[in-house]
């Protein structure tokens, strides 16, 4: 069991793993590849966000959480301040009036019908389906988040 809220938590994990494995060197190798691509991963200007993460009922990403970590990387500035996975109400969605709405594709498989629903809700909105793996999954899939976090922010419209 591991708790992992940030990419120093990650980066940590890693060498623990690939040490008990027998692999250090390819963790090492590993990290420094991590650290060299969020290293040269632009700075954005900040996009108020909210991130989904279930339906019936919302549940977005709060703070302290990998995700959550995640979004600020990429500059999705996180709308909720509550910690963890709080539940929300349409009427609260709207309220919170985010720039920028992440539908991730789990633990709930969000497509474009939600897309079209929550783009109901707020039409000003930039509603995005976006690879919950990515921003979830702490380890070597890090390798791949800071292009994709580039590649979403190129999509924006704000």
């Amino acid at each position: 069991m591991s708790d992992i809220f940030n990419l120093t938590d990650s980066i940590d994990m890693i060498l623990q793993v690939s040490a008990l494995c027998g692999v250090e060197e390819k963790g090492k190798e590993l990290i420094e590849e991590i650290q060299s691509r969020f290293d040269n991963l632009k700075l954005f200007n900040p996009v108020s966000s909210l991130y989904l993460i279930w339906k019936k009922p919302y549940m977005a990403v709060g703070q302290n959480t990998f995700i959550h970590q995640m979004m600020g990387k990429g500059g999705f500035e996180n709308v909720i301040i509550q910690d963890r996975y709080p539940e929300l109400s349409e009427e609260e969605i709207i309220r919170l009036n985010p720039e920028v709405v992440l539908l991730s594709s789990e633990p709930y498989p969000f497509a474009g019908k939600h897309q079209q629903e929550v783009e109901a809700l707020l039409p000003h909105a930039n509603v995005m389906l976006v690879d919950g793996e990515l921003f979830s999954w702490y380890g070597s899939r890090l390798l791949q988040l800071p292009a994709y976090l580039q590649k979403l922010r190129s999509h924006l419209q704000v």
